[in-house]
């Protein structure tokens, strides 16, 4: 059988613009983009940690494989001159640059791979060709003509710095190596080292069914990353995980679990609007009660006063202050008090 045929696909930044897909495979449609960025993303989380750190993942669904690092340009371009690494590591602001840089290749044969790019941990010369991608648009600037628009690679030959051969065998390296046949909603948590990196990364590149695998996450385990298989530092034992998955539109057993989602979450906001109206009103009940009975007794205590300060004298003309009270009926009283 012959050998896969690789094209390139890098994702970063250039000096003057944002991160973006640099160079992309020519027979990728915009579902593969989808694809393909949800993954690299994912392996950007935490971007401080990855100083002498490079992320290797590997990942397949049913029509490609990709194979990339993610990793600071420095690392990546080490072995270039001092000052050509000064110019070319940093943006139009001084921040240090990281970037994502990988192979695809076709599935049209199966998905069994036979050769792919060595795992070989902070050895990243199969990869470092690849920045000559963001070289060719280095200076680039926004008000160029297709400024944004990626650069397309074709499938060829590939010659790696270290290859790794893979014998065909039906025997599972890994046999816990998780897929989307076996567990979609779980992540599967290995300690990261060495042994199981390498175990990992030949067992996904065999896999018959649509994976992925992101290596050396360090210390950070990403329960809502897309990656099924994950080497994290500083891990005891063999773990797995649920793993959080953001709703599917496609599926239509999962557009009903959406939907009933959507529906509890209205009818827990309607219970609690209600709730809330309920208690305000009764608030507001008590309150004009309140108020009713405050204004009868302050009704009763001024009738009381106007019923003293109206009464006759009895003919005590020093208490009147030299008036007279005048007799009145009882309809001209209340006219007396507007």
């Amino acid at each position: 059988m012959s050998k896969q045929e690789w094209a390139k696909i890098v994702y970063g930044r250039s000096y003057h613009l944002d991160f973006r897909f640099i160079t992309i495979p020519h027979d990728f449609s915009t579902q593969d983009l989808t694809w393909a960025s949800q993954h690299i993303l994912a392996t950007t989380h935490r971007a401080r940690k990855l100083p002498s750190n490079p992320r290797w993942s590997l990942f397949k669904n049913q029509s490609h494989c990709i194979v990339g690092v993610t990793c600071m340009v420095r690392d990546l371009i080490g072995q270039l001159g001092e000052e050509l690494i000064e110019a070319m590591t940093k943006d139009d602001r001084g921040r240090p640059l990281y970037v994502f840089v990988g192979y695809v290749t076709q599935l049209n044969q199966g998905k069994y791979l036979l050769d792919i790019p060595a795992y070989t941990d902070k050895y990243l010369a199969s990869f470092q060709s690849l920045y000559q991608e963001i070289e060719k648009i280095w200076l680039i600037k926004d008000y160029d003509r297709d400024s944004k628009k990626p650069l397309l690679s074709s499938y060829q030959s590939q010659t790696f710095a270290i290859e790794n051969i893979i014998e065909h065998s039906t025997i599972e390296i890994v046999p816990q190596l998780n897929d989307q046949t076996k567990y979609p909603h779980k992540v599967f948590l290995w300690e990261s080292s060495a042994e199981h990196n390498n175990q990992l990364w030949t067992a996904t590149a065999k896999c018959l069914a649509a994976t992925s695998v992101c290596l050396d996450t360090n210390s950070k385990q990403y329960p809502n990353s897309p990656f099924l298989n994950q080497t994290v530092a500083q891990l005891d034992s063999f773990k797995v995980k649920d793993r959080i998955v953001k709703a599917k539109q496609s599926p239509k057993n999962q557009n009903v679990r959406v939907s009933h989602s959507f529906s509890q979450i209205i009818s827990n906001r309607a219970k609690e609007d209600l709730d809330a109206t309920l208690q305000h009103a009764a608030k507001v009940a008590i309150a004009s009660q309140e108020l009713i009975n405050n204004f009868s007794d302050w009704s009763n205590s001024e009738s009381t006063s106007i019923k003293k300060i109206s009464s006759p004298s009895n003919g005590n003309d020093d208490k009147n202050f030299g008036f007279k009270n005048k007799k009145s009926t009882p309809s001209s009283t209340d006219k007396d008090w507007f």
